[in-house]
């Protein structure tokens, strides 16, 4: 849920036009919002999906993909906390886990211990429906979680007689989410690229080092190669820097430099250095409060373009 302050911030208004709103659009306590034992008063999802709908928000659906060749940039914990943030604010959204490790699904659904439950491998065997497989979260929340099973989908996808590129397409564009995020492995693989395929955009997270921006180029070459095959492929990757910390300002703008000379675009948000993200990458909650909060809300309101004078105003 969202205090008031948090929303205000997200829409760049006083809280007490927040406040205002619960009366205009007759917002129900209890359903819409709570009041906690600290008397600070907090918006559901389902509220704050009320107020974005009432100041005319149009909720197109997003496909997302958040995939890097190089590992340990911080990809799941991105991904996860782009979901968490994404349904607190009413958007009905789907995470799927395309990693073999299924360190997503441990963060979202830690119950999920005995790995008893179908995941991408089981699908493609067409052992279960896509739609069978995904676990309800919260109303607002779904995962389609990964266990050890997916060790097997490379090869279950070569042997298998479907159209990579088109794949996702049939078996998502029917479920009602407003936005779908593909956390992926940290290689070229073909369940990697399916998610691509069907993605309008790739996050593609990176550090300010050699390795990272290796990592991006490689990538961004081998997507350019694969479009050639795959005509269903039009994504657009965008850089997320991960790691950034102001008192390498001259280096970083070196490296950022590096970047957009590979032809990819950054988001305006940075993920700072901040032990809060690190401990997530175990648990998967960021704490409030923390530089590592603070940049995953602007991220999310970037992605969802929640800012005024774009696809929303507050009065």
């Amino acid at each position: 849920m969202i205090n008031s302050s948090e929303l205000a911030s997200i829409f760049e208004v006083k809280p007490q036009n927040i406040n205002n709103l619960r009366s205009r659009y007759n917002l129900k306590d209890t359903v819409d919002t709570v009041v906690h034992s600290n008397n600070r008063r907090y918006y559901t999802p389902t509220g704050v999906r009320k107020i974005l709908k009432k100041r005319n928000y149009q909720f197109e659906r997003k496909n997302i993909c958040v995939c890097n060749v190089k590992g340990g940039v911080g990809k799941t914990t991105i991904s996860v906390n782009i979901a968490k943030k994404a349904s607190s604010l009413g958007f009905r959204t789907l995470l799927i886990d395309c990693d073999k490790q299924g360190n997503a699904t441990d963060q979202i659904w830690p119950s999920a211990n005995d790995g008893d439950f179908p995941c991408l491998y089981d699908v493609i065997k067409k052992h279960v429906s896509l739609s069978d497989s995904i676990v309800e979260i919260n109303p607002f929340l779904s995962l389609l979680p990964s266990n050890l099973k997916n060790q097997l989908l490379e090869n279950e996808i070569t042997n298998t007689n479907i159209n990579k590129g088109s794949y996702f397409k049939r078996v998502l564009d029917s479920l009602d989410f407003d936005l779908i995020i593909f956390d992926t492995e940290p290689n070229l693989s073909q369940i990697n690229l399916m998610a691509l395929a069907y993605s309008s955009l790739n996050i593609a997270p990176i550090r300010l080092d050699k390795n990272s921006i290796d990592g991006l180029d490689l990538l961004l070459g081998f997507i350019d190669e694969q479009s050639k095959e795959w005509p269903e492929m039009n994504t657009e990757t965008k850089v997320l820097i991960n790691g950034f910390d102001k008192r390498m300002t001259t280096e970083a703008i070196k490296k950022i430099g590096e970047v957009r000379e590979l032809g990819v675009s950054t988001f305006d948000t940075a993920m700072r250095i901040d032990q809060s993200f690190v401990k997530a990458q175990e648990h998967g909650e960021i704490k409030r409060g923390t530089k590592a909060y603070e940049d995953i809300t602007d991220l999310v309101t970037e992605l969802l373009e929640l800012k005024p004078n774009k696809k929303i105003a507050i009065q």
